[in-house]
């Protein structure tokens, strides 16, 4: 085992003796912090008794405690970011698209509604590629 991946195990013990349940990931960076939302949603598997899930997130935890590391988080966030602008080219060229071909208000509104979703969806990944 890799001085790594025992710092590691042993932040991810300690947050698990603390307790994941308080959901507190926000104030964690990088590594510990995607373990703690991994940890959140294991346990919300283990309530609701998703077998598949709970396979899922575990298989998630043992992945990410093998290769995380701070580069891999970044990235990760960068490509997150990127897909959530290039949505949100997408959903303004529809709107800019209907309006332009005075498509009916209802399909005007919809649309615009998915482009603020969109944005919605944009500043969150923002957020969270700022907190890393």
């Amino acid at each position: 085992m890799t001085i790594k991946t025992k710092i590691l195990s042993i932040v991810f013990f300690a947050f698990s003796i603390i307790g994941f349940s308080q959901s507190n990931c926000k104030d964690l960076k990088s590594c510990e912090r995607k373990l703690c939302e991994l940890s959140t949603k294991l346990a919300a598997a283990k309530k609701a008794g998703n077998k598949n899930q709970i396979k899922g997130v575990e298989d998630a935890i043992i992945q990410t405690k093998k290769n995380c590391t701070t580069k891999t988080v970044n990235t990760d966030l960068d490509k997150k970011v990127k897909d959530k602008q290039q949505k949100v080219k997408e959903r303004t060229a529809d709107l800019n698209e209907a309006i332009k071909d005075k498509e009916s208000k209802e399909k005007i509104d919809k649309k615009r509604k998915k482009l603020n979703e969109a944005k919605a969806e944009l500043n969150k990944a923002l957020a969270a590629q700022k907190t890393k």
